[in-house]
């Protein structure tokens, strides 16, 4: 009886870690984070302005602000979600197809099915993603290609 009352309380902590410990600690660092670089670009722009007082706020702004951040293209985007894509399908693949042969790895060979079949329906699926988003994305992409070439 005493390991099943443990075994449910430990359920429910594990259930009540993972479902809202652990997504209120993910914002928290996140804003901290940006509280910090926010924190630091003010302490940055305080100094350049005491220093130098004819200089135009704005400016140094944009530049802080180009220089601390890289930025994606949207081909850059949409190529980590055919990486993305691949690498799902790939380790589904590698999970599925033993527990076809009669091979088992979680156990039993249903639970590697449905693990492996997930995996390669998620891979698909951002492979699917990526063929429609570059087709509907096909005039931003050459936009931001044109920028990028005026721009060097």
């Amino acid at each position: 009886m005493d390991e099943d009352v443990l075994g449910i309380i430990m359920v429910i902590i594990i259930v009540i870690g993972c479902c809202v410990v652990l997504p209120i600690m993910i914002v928290w660092i996140t804003n901290r984070r940006r509280a910090h670089e926010i924190d630091k670009q003010t302490e940055i722009l305080m100094t350049m302005m005491e220093k130098h007082p004819d200089l135009d706020p704005a400016e140094v702004m944009k530049k802080l602000n180009v220089s601390s951040k890289s930025h994606k293209t949207t081909k850059q985007k949409l190529l980590e979600n055919v990486f993305s894509g691949g690498m799902m399908l790939l380790m589904g693949l590698a999970i599925l197809i033993p527990h076809l042969c009669g091979l088992t790895i979680f156990g039993n060979k249903a639970n590697g099915i449905y693990v492996g079949g997930m995996m390669v329906a998620m891979g698909v699926a951002f492979l699917i993603y990526y063929f429609v988003s570059k087709k509907q994305l096909s005039v931003e992409i050459e936009a931001e290609e044109k920028q990028l070439q005026e721009q060097q």
